[in-house]
């Protein structure tokens, strides 16, 4: 419900063109955090992380639904950045602790396995929430807000009083160790420095792809060359920083030197991008294109995470029956490549509603397969103590990716369709409007001007479309580098072979990070 709620309010406050900097602003948050709550949690431990992650989050909300400005729905933007971020790596790091490297596939995928149901509540409460009836006030997203904030209080008590019990009793017996850190140790081993080269670097180049159309020049505007510029030289140093002087990077450099992380840390970060750039306007294109609520435009596009998450299972299982994953990561990149060529003609005004619903579904069932494939291949080539840490990694990399996608989304928005407005449209028309407040502005178009407004909507999508099956082709070198990865390593009968046999590692395709 938060993005469909996030739509409507940007075409509220007239920003529609600019509501991919949210997105956008949220995933480089996401990238210069994830390293600083992995270590944080080491410090204060697992249950209190999340806790003050899950405040941050809820401040987020609280802002945003009280927000009369876009200015303000940004500000609370990066609060629910900074929580949902603490929330996404720490659970996610939960999971990888308790499990054996053969049952983490499935534990992964049955984490997501709920937000099917939350596909048909999100449906039905979406247009109730946020669409005002005659009458009622134009802000009435504002209820959206409030009932996600309810709804995410229940869910954090269902998280944190177990987890509470479980740390506390654990921490009262006294045949177990457990070493807590110091802030001297975050303070050193966080790269502060790092992160925030990162934050500037992505927000200097990529924030100028969705703001040089409202630049007077456009791209020939001094600060936006100014901000490219600037963001260049952050990257620069970045790199520097990273490669020369810090003993702690945002991301180890032994991680890339293996060919099967560096292919599934590769592939995470291009599916983020394929991702970003597809879905950012699609709600918004199916409202206008179709005359149908957000409620059913939500609905329409749900079926990328819906199949999504069902093949997530279903190929976790498999990995475990037949302790493989790297053929499955091949499987759902072609799968996932032929439903977003399906989407080409699928998006456009005239193909019918089943059409679209079964590219969607043909999409996210590749994707699942992919993603569980690659999360559970990183993380078996590492030495367990070393999960958290890759794990990390590999969400900077789809944080990254997120947020390049959503750049790249608002930059056709802004640059591309205003071209293709002036090539369809024949009348006299408002691009502000038409770009901005499309909700209010095309139904009182006459049914010439809006078809052709519509037209030049498509064209936009289909250019997206067609990002993305190009960038589908670096997915698939990157998986051809992958290896044979032994999901029974970290297996007790396993390890003992092993120890009797070497002391440098229980499993021949085991790379321990150190």
């Amino acid at each position: 419900m938060y993005y469909s709620a996030l739509s409507y309010v940007t075409a509220y406050l007239i920003s529609t063109s600019i509501g991919s900097i949210l997105p956008t602003i949220l995933q480089i948050l996401r990238a210069a955090l994830v390293p600083f709550f992995i270590k944080f949690s080491d410090v204060c431990g697992r249950a209190e992380s999340i806790s003050i992650a899950m405040l941050f989050y809820l401040i987020g909300m609280t802002i945003q639904g009280a927000a009369k400005s876009f200015v303000e729905v940004a500000v609370g933007q990066i609060f629910y950045g900074m929580g949902s971020t603490g929330v996404l790596v720490l659970t996610q790091v939960l999971i990888a602790d308790t499990t054996h490297l053969i049952d983490r596939g499935v534990m992964f995928a049955l984490w997501d396995v709920p937000s099917i149901a939350s596909v048909f509540i999100v449906q039905a409460l979406t247009d109730p929430l946020t669409l005002p009836k005659p009458g009622e006030p134009e802000d009435k997203w504002r209820r959206a807000f409030l009932v996600m904030g309810i709804v995410s209080v229940i869910g954090a008590a269902v998280l944190l009083v177990p987890l509470w019990r479980l740390q506390r009793k654990a921490l009262r017996d006294k045949t177990r160790r457990f070493e807590r850190r110091s802030v001297q140790w975050l303070l050193h081993e966080f790269d502060a420095i790092g992160a925030l080269l990162l934050t500037a670097g992505m927000s200097l180049t990529l924030l100028p792809m969705i703001l040089a159309n409202s630049y007077e020049g456009n791209w020939r505007n001094g600060k936006i060359i100014a901000m490219i510029c600037s963001g260049i030289v952050a990257i620069f140093l970045l790199v520097i920083w990273e490669a020369k002087f810090t003993d702690r990077p945002i991301m180890s450099m032994k991680i890339w030197g293996n060919r099967t992380a560096f292919g599934a840390l590769v592939i995470g970060l291009v599916f983020a991008i394929m991702s970003s750039v597809n879905y950012q306007y699609l709600a918004l294109y199916l409202v206008v294109s179709r005359n149908v609520s957000y409620g059913d435009a939500y609905l329409l596009e749900r079926g990328y995470p819906v199949v999504w998450t069902i093949c997530q299972l279903i190929t976790a299982l498999l990995m475990k029956r037949y302790n493989t994953c790297r053929p499955f990561v091949w499987v759902g990149i072609a799968i996932h490549v032929l439903g977003v060529g399906l989407m080409i003609p699928a998006r456009l005004p005239t193909s019918s509603d089943a059409f679209v619903v079964i590219s969607q579904a043909i999409a996210g069932g590749g994707a699942g397969i992919a993603n569980v494939a690659s999360t559970v291949a990183v993380t078996g080539i590492v030495n367990k103590k070393d999960v958290a840490t890759v794990i990390g990694a590999q969400q900077v990399l789809s944080s990254i990716g997120y947020a390049i996608g959503g750049a790249l989304a608002g930059g056709v928005w802004t640059q591309y369709l205003p071209k293709r407005l002036e090539k369809h449209i024949t009348s006299p028309y408002d691009k502000h409007l038409a770009l901005n407040d499309p909700l209010k502005y095309i139904p009182s178009l006459d049914p010439v001007t809006k078809g052709q407004l519509v037209d030049a909507y498509a064209d936009s999508q289909m250019l997206m479309s067609i990002i993305t099956c190009c960038l589908a082709i670096i997915a698939f070198i990157c998986a051809m580098m992958m290896q044979h990865v032994d999901l029974l390593q970290d297996q007790p009968d396993r390890n003992q072979e092993a120890n009797g046999k070497s002391d440098i590692a229980a499993a021949e395709n085991a790379v321990e990070l150190k």
